[in-house]
């Protein structure tokens, strides 16, 4: 499958959604930034801080908590991204919503997806991101594992980047790219 197939699935099955937000300290928004680079589909990632005392060390999607004065979740995204990674999105260049992502500590997570033609510009990084990957979806995809963890609630998948565990709220969003790239052929 090529970036045009899978960007022409999110946008039939997975449409943008930007709508109004009553605020909750429980609602999120992440960015999925996908693109070619030498024929191959990339997805870009992040490593928590390992100083942050919420999920540190993590791997992530940028993203944050929703704040009043963004209006909805997908200025929420394209804020957090562009604080985190220093990457500025226009919002025309989101493709897709995915379904809410709830996490074992209640967050409620929008994911929105970009999808470029290209290789992104990152800027500087937050203090909150450790370091930032550009990784190759198809091989991402293919470290799936299933979660042994026995926790209720969580993803029942794993994905491995080098050593870094990828589980939880970014492996459920992972899940669904994956089962959108799988599905309606």
């Amino acid at each position: 499958m090529d970036l045009i197939d899978l960007k022409n699935k999110m946008v039939n099955h997975h449409p943008v959604v930007r709508e109004p937000v009553v605020w909750s300290p429980w609602t999120a928004s992440v960015m999925v930034v996908l693109y070619v680079n030498n024929d191959k589909i990339f997805v870009l990632m992040t490593l928590r801080s390992k100083q942050l005392k919420i999920h540190p060390g993590e791997m992530s999607f940028p993203g944050g908590r929703y704040e009043e004065e963004d209006g909805d979740l997908l200025s929420t995204a394209l804020r957090e991204t562009k604080e985190e990674i220093g990457l500025k999105l226009d919002d025309t260049l989101v493709n897709a919503t995915l379904p809410v992502v709830t996490t074992l500590t209640g967050y409620q997570i929008t994911p929105y997806v970009a999808i470029l033609g290209t290789c992104p510009n990152i800027g500087e990084l937050s203090d909150e991101v450790e370091d930032i990957f550009e990784i190759p979806l198809v091989d991402l995809l293919s470290t799936k594992q299933r979660n042994t963890s026995g926790k209720t609630g969580e993803s029942m998948y794993l994905y491995w980047h080098s050593t870094n565990c990828i589980w939880g709220a970014s492996a459920k969003i992972l899940g669904d790219i994956e089962y959108l790239r799988n599905s309606y052929e």
